[in-house]
């Protein structure tokens, strides 16, 4: 069962429709200040797993620290770390330089949302 432990949490604009993305990784837009955008590749600087639905223009709220659900994009087992991908779900990964959103703390496949650790790093 997914849950989530609010503890940190920050608004950023957000520049594109984010409203279908829901607890999925979103990373720093580097190319428009205070904004994020969905996290599309391991690499993408995240910073966190949104939290409502805005649309272009609206604030995203982004959880940094904490848990929070997360929708997984393969298998994952409990303990990974986990990345983005290209639809922004979390997956697996071990390889240097990607960027880490957090520790899966449940098992799970592709579509499952499940609770994730966050602990923002890079490999």
């Amino acid at each position: 069962m997914a849950q989530s432990i609010r503890d940190f949490e920050r608004s950023f604009l957000s520049t594109s429709d984010l409203s279908a993305t829901e607890h999925l990784i979103v990373a720093v837009d580097t190319v428009n200040a205070n904004s994020v955008v969905l996290a599309v590749l391991a690499t993408d600087p995240v910073c966190g797993v949104l939290q409502n639905k805005p649309k272009a223009g609206q604030a995203a709220v982004v959880r940094f620290i904490g848990t929070s659900k997360v929708v997984a994009g393969g298998v994952i087992a409990a303990g990974d770390l986990v990345t983005a991908d290209a639809a922004g779900t979390a997956v697996t990964t071990v390889t240097v330089g990607d960027h880490v959103v957090g520790r899966a703390l449940e098992d799970a496949v592709a579509g499952d949302v499940i609770e994730v650790l966050l602990s923002i790093s890079t490999l």
